[in-house]
């Protein structure tokens, strides 16, 4: 499979210089005509656009093991905690994605066809003992059709149940929407599939407004999802509603997600809640604003397992060379299981070595609580960490870390993708 990944990303390649030799393609004109660009291969009626990724994930030292520092769960901006004194750790992760989409245009807007395959090749090592995995699988694979109105049917990756707006601003997330990505609106108990196998119909309705219901999770228990989202110059606003189970016919799991975020010259304004019926829910509040050389950011959340978080984050652009961030964040976990509270300060600078390679160093405190075991009232970190970006949508990064448990860990990771 492999190779057949690799032949047709090599016969892609080569269509356009031997078009003249197959006597089958034509000039780029229907690309042009549908305002389509990239890695590309035309014929009369039909554009085929080209696009790759590849990701390596490279990780040594001894940071893997079970310490829990809060009461919530909720661990240090860093994941790793814990150095058990075995044999080392290590992690090395290949992400491939190969995507071909092509369009043709039609009476009612362009028709697509779009296939990505996906690869992944894993191997870890816990207290040097190994368990590789590797898979290939369709990502995605369906048709789509039309313009303002949009009718999609197949594998999808994206659901049309909205999720955005709810991102902390700040360089440093709380502890609760670090955990939760945002605002969570699958936790409790329940069932909540979506993507996967889907019929989606999606429409622009005029001034920002925009609309979508859809049938997703076919090839699981099946949920049917509505949304609707505004966009205009100041404001963006969602508002998704999700019902599971619907294939057996019983609906028995409800959920949403709404956030709307306001731009008001330097200012932003953030609010995000997301709710399902086995009564949890999860709020953020949110607000940014920024001056000549700094950015101040502050967020609010909560749950309803009784957490609360707070973070408060500074970051100023001293020259065009040197970047100083600051953060301070709390949680109080009030849950069932226990009462405790947890803090951490953390602190970060950049310089700009030169206009590809940025070296930047890191360094926290984080106060564990009540909860931590025995001894373990507090954990000090470092990171030293070097990026390369030269362009040609390349990047690379090494890294090194540790802890005053012990614990360490040597990171290196690189990306390129095309298209």
């Amino acid at each position: 499979m492999r190779f057949s990944i690799i032949l047709l990303a090599s016969a892609a390649l080569a269509l356009p210089a031997s078009a003249a030799d197959l006597g089958v393609l034509t000039a780029l004109d229907v690309c042009d005509e549908l305002g389509l660009t990239g890695l590309t291969v035309s014929s009369d009626s039909n554009c085929l656009q080209v696009s790759a990724e590849l990701y390596y994930e490279f990780h040594w030292g001894d940071y893997k093991g079970a310490l829990p520092v809060l009461a919530s769960g909720y661990s240090g901006t860093i994941d790793w905690t814990d150095s058990d004194g075995a044999a080392t750790d290590w992690d090395s992760w290949v992400d491939a994605y190969l995507k071909v989409v092509g369009t043709a245009p039609t009476d009612v807007g362009p028709a697509r066809a779009v296939i990505e395959i996906y690869q992944y090749d894993y191997a870890e090592a816990q207290n040097g003992v190994g368990v590789p995995d590797a898979a290939i699988a369709l990502d995605q694979a369906y048709i789509a059709i039309g313009d303002t109105t949009v009718l999609t049917a197949g594998l999808v990756e994206s659901s049309i149940f909205n999720e955005d707006d709810d991102d902390a601003f700040g360089w440093l997330p709380s502890f609760i929407s670090d955990e939760t990505d945002g605002v969570a609106w699958d936790g409790g108990t329940g069932t909540y599939g979506y993507e996967g196998h889907a019929i989606q119909l999606t429409g622009q309705l005029g001034n920002g407004l925009s609309a979508g219901v859809a049938l997703e999770d076919l090839d699981g228990d099946g949920s049917l999802i509505g949304v609707v989202n505004y966009a205009g110059d100041t404001l963006t606003a969602h508002i998704s509603v999700l019902a599971g189970q619907v294939l057996d016919g019983t609906f028995n799991d409800l959920a949403l997600h709404s956030g709307v975020t306001a731009t008001f010259d330097a200012v932003k304004l953030r609010a995000a809640l997301a709710a399902n019926n086995s009564g949890w829910w999860n709020a953020l509040a949110s607000a940014e604003a920024r001056f000549d050389m700094f950015t101040l950011a502050a967020t609010v959340d909560a749950t309803s397992a009784r957490e609360l978080g707070l973070v408060g984050s500074a970051e100023a652009r001293l020259n065009d060379q040197f970047t100083v961030k600051l953060a301070a964040r709390y949680l109080d976990a009030d849950t069932a299981l226990a009462d405790d509270q947890g803090a951490e300060l953390r602190g970060r600078i950049e310089y700009a070595v030169a206009e590809s390679l940025t070296l930047a160093a890191e360094a926290g405190h984080l106060w564990t609580g009540a909860a931590a075991p025995s001894g373990i009232q507090g954990i000090t970190d470092g990171l030293l960490e070097l990026t390369w970006t030269p362009g040609g949508d390349f990047e690379a990064s090494t890294a090194i870390a540790a802890n005053s448990l012990g614990a360490y860990k040597a990171s290196f990771t690189a990306s390129k993708s095309y298209q």
